[in-house]
């Protein structure tokens, strides 16, 4: 069941056992960050269902500050769900005919929509899998194809929508009209919604959304991601046939990893991206689903539910990949919320804290499947939740990272830094507890620290300790902890 957020104090005290690392921060900034977040399909369908209290208990833990704090939230325009046989899976659409639109629908999507604006998420995207069913090639929400000559009416679809949310007060800045447009998920039925558009389709889309967007006045307060495709071969392969054609029409470039690329393979993304495309950035928004080691050996796309610090680390370790090595100013998780845990927790017990080769790691909190007939409605905390915080509670839109240099800089640590702050997210994936000694370039002094291991939710700790003109960090064998620095001071 829920896990209180409790905050407990703890005392450090050094030296720790193990090697000691020594390392300092840049003071020049590698970049500026934009947001930490994740999905709202397909989970809202469920949930909406579920008492009011669990409900806002729900929105308090991903979008308050006590929570997770995302700074970005990804809001499903559902398709309609027609062709689609999973019901969860199956989000209502607004659509009605060209200009004629439903607003009562999609209620559950709405809702969290709404609490992620009420609590303060600074960015918030509109993204759709498909088109309406009424627009695609076969009349269902997946299976089927972008049709040739709708970029306009599709584009006029979604810049409504998101015109409808902002009248509302519901400030969606981004917009993302092609989620994964290599495939079309089918054949019918499908277990989800999709639309495969071809890359020599892709400029039309974009095209359509941008001149709708600015047939409103929207084009400088919302901007177009794209393409989301599924990997990074994939994007980095078909970028040249379509992205010159809208390139100054697109926010940023968008890309998902489920590839699960190595290191170098990802450096070589980047870096041809960047040679081709030097005026935009690149974004991570989706990934989830895999097993593995905290040090990332062994991950790749598998089933299976592990709600250990194994497996959180081996998440947290794909977002310094995403943020360190590829210097990526946002990422976004995919679902969020969960209902494959894989087994039932009310026959049971110890079903959410176990792993099984039944579940998929594809959220962060987990729900019973059974909730309509069985009336559980408790929701389930794995570790990944807790080592996701230490991204969502420091990295800040505006806040940038100063690289970590040195022999011994190492690439699952990063410094990030607003006007008053160092927050130095360090992770040791290994058994062994260690130290890492970092000197700063400017003033810095200790306050507390926070960490998640086996045994550890986001515990606050005191701070680094003063060692001559270093600070010492303790980092914990198998654990994530990130130490807070004062830079308005020395002491």
């Amino acid at each position: 069941m829920l896990k209180p957020l409790a905050i407990t104090f703890l005392t450090t005290s050094l030296p720790w056992l193990g090697a000691v690392h020594a390392a300092s921060v840049s003071s020049t900034p590698a970049q500026t960050f934009h947001g930490i977040g994740g999905s709202g399909a397909w989970w809202p369908n469920d949930l909406y269902h579920f008492p009011d209290t669990v409900r806002q208990n729900l929105s308090s833990l991903l979008f308050s500050p006590s929570g997770l704090g995302l700074s970005s939230y990804r809001y499903n325009v559902g398709a309609g769900g027609v062709g689609v046989s999973n019901p969860t899976r199956a989000p209502q659409t607004f659509y009605v005919s060209p200009g004629v639109y439903d607003w009562t629908r999609d209620a559950a999507g709405v809702y969290f929509l709404q609490e992620a604006a009420k609590r303060g998420v600074p960015h918030l995207t509109a993204f759709a899998n498909s088109a309406p069913a009424a627009l695609t090639s076969n009349g269902a929400s997946c299976g089927g194809t972008f049709v040739r000559g709708t970029g306009a009416a599709y584009g006029t679809y979604l810049a409504d929508v998101v015109a409808h949310f902002r009248a509302q007060g519901v400030n969606i800045d981004l917009v993302s009209p092609m989620n994964e447009p290599d495939s079309s998920f089918g054949p019918t039925p499908c277990g989800q919604e999709g639309m495969q558009v071809q890359p020599s389709q892709r400029p039309e889309v974009i095209n359509g959304m941008y001149n709708a967007l600015s047939a409103k006045g929207l084009t400088s307060s919302v901007g177009i991601l794209a393409d989301e495709s599924n990997n990074l071969s994939n994007a980095g392969n078909e970028y040249a046939s379509w992205l010159p054609q809208v390139l100054d029409r697109v926010a940023a470039i968008v890309h998902h990893t489920y590839d699960f690329p190595s290191d170098a393979s990802y450096s070589t993304y980047i870096s041809n991206t960047k040679n081709a495309y030097p005026s935009k950035v690149t974004w991570m928004s989706e990934i989830c689903c895999s097993l593995g080691n905290p040090d990332g050996t062994g991950k790749g796309w598998s089933q299976g539910y592990d709600p250990t610090i194994k497996n959180a680390l081996m998440f947290a370790g794909l977002v310094f990949q995403s943020l360190v090595l590829a210097s990526e100013p946002h990422y976004d998780f995919w679902t969020l919320v969960s209902n494959q845990l894989g087994c039932s927790p009310l026959n049971n017990p110890s079903c959410p804290t176990t792993a099984n080769s039944n579940g998929w790691n594809d959220g962060l909190i987990y729900y019973d499947p059974n909730y309509a007939t069985n009336k559980n409605y408790a929701i389930y905390i794995k570790k990944q939740f807790w080592t996701y915080k230490h991204f969502g509670n420091f990295v800040k839109p505006g806040s940038q990272r100063h690289p970590i240099i040195g022999s011994d800089a190492n690439k699952f640590t990063m410094a990030v830094a607003d006007a008053s702050t160092y927050y130095i997210l360090a992770m040791n994936p290994n058994a062994a507890d260690t130290s890492l000694t970092l000197t700063f370039p400017d003033a810095a002094c200790a306050t507390q620290a926070f960490r998640t291991s086996a045994t550890e939710d986001f515990t606050q700790l005191s701070g680094a300790v003063k060692s001559g003109s270093s600070w010492a960090l303790a980092l914990k064998g198998t654990s994530l902890t990130t130490y807070i620095f004062d830079r308005t001071r020395s002491c």
